[in-house]
């Protein structure tokens, strides 16, 4: 029997998670619920779920009951489509929605998006329906008088659905047919005994919402506003109406709208946010439980990590073991070790972990992790605490390009339904939301430029935006079709966009996926419906299988070692204080380097003078934001250990290697233990409040640390500092300390991995640079500014670089009799499919000139003129033509001949054009200059390589003792000389939306970009001597301006003409005098009356030698002189 009700619940709702379809932000859609004083709400997205986990805890919070559905899409017999609304009953209901929802996307060979009656029929258990709506098969028929097709659609869910889990939906929007749709569905309620329900049909807050509803669907689909023809949405009554409202529409109508309350009463899905569902690891034969077998891994592994075992790792092993097992993470610990351990016996190489794991004895004997927590005294609870429940969160770093490998493993391992990839939300941002709202509302392409172009690229909202920039400010006041504009772009901040995919996470669960979560697919890949923090809130194992690029440079660099000396390096047992490695790092030569690398981080490192590994942990650390800070307390610290205050000598213990200084959360906890006498857990808890920087939380963490913290019957749980014997000044002093540095401390597990990564580098660089440098350049040949940086180091350590050639490059460099030979991926605008066409084609024999290569790869589908022509300015045929400028100046007459004219031929014919005959052809020779053939090969290469602007000026260089940009960018303070060509001139805006003008210069050793403040006529392609003012704050900010210039060009280009009767020996020996007293970088022509002719002289000299010039005056006569 239905029960009565007097309060109307909303059972049709959809939220942004609609994804532009509507216009509800989640937040706004619960204000307003909470306004209108609503006990429960649905949640009914299109054909969705993405929504559930964030709609269900803001409810919670709000005290509305959440009930779960999704409006979902069917397909009928008539190949037509058409929507129903599915609510769960119960978790269990709550299952088959997810299964239902997931069928959507994951089954294969579907075009659309939808489900079929036969899995509706499958998975209809502990659902409830609700159909009738506009998207409704039952609609259609009604609107187009088939009653009897109507009755039979009832009867179609009847079969599926009880009596009471099956309601037909009565809307009233004030649109055309509601009156009449209304009349016919009770007519059809009761002719065939089936319940009926009252909805609002709600895509936006409030009917003021209604054009910002329309704006979102125009943004969806791509048009403009004047292009939206809808006969559906026609009113501004598709929103949250208040039970009010809704009682006015329907108030004939009482049972219909207490049955939203009967339907809302019997939804209640309760998410579990507190039990962990871990996969099972099933354990080989002989083991009769998975601790046992974990065990053993343990001891096989601590054999081989510590030939000597001690009492100490005997103990620690004990304990890890014991709280893993209690606390139920044995599964866990199992599976990381199993697809680590696959990924080791199929060589594909493995960080030595990230995060505070690397803490863990287990995690290292396990071989999940690289770094001995013993002798770097990292402490286990920062991994895994025992008085904090949480999941342990192994993050994983794997070769880049053999990642796959082991994602697939996992999936094959635990199959596809169990393994999955995570959803991520992209949001519209300011930038993105102005040209968005701009062209749905017509606005002109030029104006909507000008306007994003002003919004500060890191601005997070339109607010800061116009905080930030004047202009945009100024246009927002002054402007009411721009204030519009912003106006209405502003409602669409951070509204969910689209879904892409989370960049390294895995879901793995112990049942099938949909059990869990819902599924949905992006491109080829199967995605989890819920985010990465909403799957580890529902006790879900995630898992991030991180690619990085370092391992995948360690790697090559092997290979390359072992296939130039035959010796296979095991990096992973080098010493960790080598000495030349060390000394690497003293000098800062880390360009390359992981994460050592930053000019800022090579200035710290010189100041630094690190003794061992343990201090380059430390400067992984320190130098951060926050920390950074503390830089030069500690060098003052280390130069002067003796006037290190540590204000208890108990913690002098822990502060002894980093020089009094907090660097390291682990600090942090070990003072806490050793002074308050907290448990490791606590202290890990302590360490925990301190991130958040709550005040009220820290003053009751104050309190505790001083004075103690006791139990309802009295009993001791944290003794305090005062019980410990520590002044209570003091006590509040080392409180302070503790915040103050606490804030910013930093995971000394962390860093100790990733400085292992650091050092591995740094070893290879320090003895195999060729093949360290090769591979190091193959990772980044993607990206022109790492690469070019790259590309300057690996010359600074004298490394010789040959252009690309077609007979010798590969796609990727090589190193070619100890030089390293770029690659056709060097070269700009090259297909890669083309490029192996073209290496598969050499094997057949060398290409003999460019004609034959022509010939031979006519047919290939991707070479085109462009392909050719970047080949040419890249210098790939000069090792097979008489000149690069020939083949510039001939290509396209060649390609049009042979190439072009094979595309057109009939398959099957074949047209080998005669080299000889091309040849000989009279071919129009454009001659281009050695600097425009420069300009070329930087143009497709990104850099000059077989020669450089600068080469001329050398010598002038080298006396003028100006210093290079890469010397330039390690020093401090002062105005410093630099001699450069000049690349380009950009005018940009900062952050702070101020236009600055940025000169990139180069020399040969790098590139870098200039503030040009004084807005100085400096020209591109200029070569030019600057005056450069540095400024800097202490590691890391550091600025630099031109405060003047003086152009090169205009000294080398001026020429000296001296007039002679005759060229005697009295005249020969007066210039050589000159040459030798005022030697310099400008010509000397002589004309000689008497034989009429000018000649230039193998010498140069100074012309900017004012002594100079009087000399001439003086020895040749004034009129007899002229400087050009």
């Amino acid at each position: 029997m239905i029960v009565l009700a007097e309060n109307f619940v909303h059972l049709n709702v959809h939220t942004e998670y609609s994804l532009l379809n509507n216009y509800n932000p989640m937040e706004k859609l619960i204000n307003k619920a909470i306004e209108l004083k609503f006990k429960a709400m649905a949640i009914t997205d299109y054909n969705n779920m993405y929504g559930v986990i964030d709609f269900y805890k803001r409810c919670k919070k709000a005290n509305i009951k959440p009930i779960i559905g999704s409006e979902i899409t069917i397909k009928y017999k008539n190949n037509k489509f058409y929507n129903v609304i599915l609510l769960a009953k119960n978790n269990k209901g709550y299952k088959n929605l997810c299964k239902l929802v997931s069928n959507l996307y994951v089954v294969e060979d579907r075009d659309k998006t939808f489900i079929t009656f036969d899995e509706l029929l499958k998975f209809s258990s502990n659902l409830i329906l609700i159909f009738g709506s506009r998207r409704s098969f039952l609609y259609d028929c009604v609107i187009n008088n088939n009653l009897e097709m109507a009755r039979a659609e009832i009867l179609n869910f009847k079969n599926i659905f009880n009596k009471e889990d099956l309601f037909l939906e009565l809307n009233f929007h004030f649109e055309s047919n509601d009156e009449k749709n209304i009349n016919t569905y009770l007519k059809l309620s009761s002719e065939n005994n089936i319940n009926t329900v009252v909805t609002n049909d709600v895509h936006y807050v409030d009917g003021s919402c209604f054009n910002l509803f329309n704006i979102a669907r125009c943004i969806d689909k791509g048009i403009e506003i004047s292009e939206l023809k809808d006969e559906y949405f026609t009113k501004a009554e598709y929103y949250l109406k208040s039970e009010e409202e809704m009682l006015k529409i329907f108030s004939q109508l009482k049972q219909s709208i207490n049955n939203t309350k009967y339907i809302a009463d019997r939804c209640n899905v309760d998410f579990d946010f507190k039990t962990y569902h871990l996969p099972e690891y099933t354990v080989p034969d002989g083991f009769t439980t998975k601790e046992d077998f974990l065990y053993s891994l343990v001891q096989n592994g601590v054999k081989k990590r510590y030939p000597k075992l001690t009492d100490e790792i005997r103990k620690r092993i004990k304990y890890e073991l014991t709280i893993i097992n209690k606390m139920g993470f044995t599964d866990y610990f199992l599976i990381v070790w199993d697809f680590i351990n696959f990924a080791i016996e199929n060589k594909i190489s493995v960080g030595p972990g990230r995060g505070s794991g690397a803490s863990s004895i287990v995690a290292y004997c396990l071989y999940i992790t690289d770094i001995d927590p013993i002798k770097y005294d990292l402490i286990f609870e920062r991994f895994l605490n025992p008085e904090r429940i949480s999941m342990p969160d192994f993050d994983i770093d794997f070769c880049n390009e053999r990642r796959e490998e082991v994602i697939n493993y996992v999936i094959n391992k635990y199959g596809k339904d169990r393994v999955s990839q995570i959803v991520t939300f992209g949001t519209i941002k300011p930038r993105v939301g102005i040209r968005d709202i701009a062209r749905v509302l017509g606005y002109k392409l030029v104006l909507v430029d000008k306007i994003a172009k002003l919004i500060p690229i890191n601005s997070i909202n339109f607010k800061q935006a116009l905080d930030s920039s004047k202009e945009l400010k100024s246009l927002y006041d002054n402007d009411i079709e721009i204030k519009k504009m912003i106006n209405i772009a502003e409602k669409f901040e951070n509204i969910k966009r689209h879904i892409s995919i989370h960049a390294a996470g895995i879901v793995i669960t112990k049942e099938p996926l949909t059990n869990y979560v819902p599924l949905c697919r992006s491109s080829s890949n199967i995605l989890t419906q819920y985010n990465m923090i909403e799957l580890e809130e529902l006790g879900l194992l995630k898992i991030d299988f991180l690619g990085l690029r370092t391992l995948t440079v360690i790697d090559d660099t092997i290979n390359l070692i072992k296939k130039d000396y035959g010796k296979l390096i095991d990096i992973k047992n080098i010493d960790l204080n080598d000495k030349n490695v060390l000394k690497l790092f003293k000098t800062a030569e880390t360009i390359g380097v992981f994460q050592f690398e930053s000019v800022g981080m090579r200035l710290f490192l010189k100041d630094l003078d690190a003794k061992d590994f343990d201090e380059l942990i430390l400067a992984n650390s320190i130098f951060r934001p926050g920390p950074m800070n503390q830089i030069p307390n500690y060098i003052k610290n280390k130069n002067n250990p003796n006037n290190i205050n540590y204000l208890d000598s108990r913690i002098a213990k822990y502060l002894k290697n980093t020089y009094g200084i907090i660097v390291y959360q682990e600090q942090v906890m070990q003072i806490a233990r050793e002074l308050a006498g907290y448990s490791w857990g606590q202290a890990d808890n302590l360490r925990k409040a301190i991130g958040k920087k709550n005040m009220s939380i820290m003053e009751h963490n104050r309190k505790i640390f001083i004075y103690g913290l006791d139990d309802i019957s009295g009993n001791i749980k944290i003794k305090g500092c005062i019980r410990n014997g520590v002044n209570e000044d003091l006590a509040k002093k080392i409180f302070n300390l503790i915040i103050e540095f606490g804030n910013y401390a930093f995971n000394k597990s962390h860093s100790a991995c990733y400085t292992l990564n650091a050092f591995r580098t740094a070893y290879l660089k320090c003895y195999y640079p060729l093949e360290f440098m090769c591979s190091l350049l193959n990772s980044v040949v993607n990206f022109e500014n790492q690469f070019f940086k790259y590309f300057q180091e690996a010359k600074r350590i004298k490394i010789k670089f040959l252009l690309p050639d077609i007979n010798k490059s590969f796609y990727k460099l090589i190193i070619d009799k100890k030089n390293i030979r770029l690659g056709f991926s060097n070269i700009k605008s090259l297909n890669k499919i083309l490029c192996t066409e073209i290496i598969q084609e050499r094997k057949k024999g060398e290409f003999k000139s460019f004609i034959d290569f022509l010939n031979r790869c006519k047919n290939l589908k991707n070479l085109n003129l462009l392909s050719v022509e970047n080949f040419i300015k890249a210098g790939a045929f000069d090792s097979i033509s008489k000149s690069r400028n020939e083949l510039l100046s001939s290509y396209q007459e060649l390609f049009k001949q042979i190439v072009s004219k094979s595309k057109f031929e009939i398959s099957g014919q074949l047209s080998l054009i005669n080299s000889e005959n091309v040849e000989k052809k009279d071919l129009n020779l454009k001659k281009f200059t050695k600097n425009e053939i420069l300009e070329f090969e930087k143009d497709v290469l990104g850099f000059y390589l077989s020669s450089h602007p600068l080469e001329a000026y050398k010598n002038y260089i080298k006396k003028e003792n100006a210093i290079s940009l890469s010397k330039l960018k390690t020093l401090k303070k002062g105005i410093y000389e630099i001699i450069v060509y000049v690349n380009s001139i950009k005018i940009r805006k900062n952050k702070k939306n101020k236009l600055v003008k940025t000169i990139n210069v180069e020399d040969f050793s790098t590139s870098m970009d200039l503030l040009d403040i004084k807005n100085l006529e400096i020209k591109k392609s200029q070569v030019v001597k600057l005056f450069v003012n540095v400024t800097e704050n202490y590691y890391g900010s550091t600025h630099f301006s031109i405060s003047n210039f003086t152009d090169i060009d205009n000294i080398f280009s001026k020429k000296l003409y001296v007039k002679v009767k005759e060229l005697n020996f009295e005249i020969k020996e007066k210039i050589l005098e000159i040459s030798k007293k005022y030697n310099g970088y400008n010509s000397i022509y002589i004309y000689i009356e008497s034989d009429n002719r000018t000649i230039e002289l193998d010498i140069s000299i100074d012309l900017r030698n004012k002594e100079l010039i009087e000399y001439l005056y003086k020895n040749f006569e004034k009129n007899n002189i002229k400087i050009v």
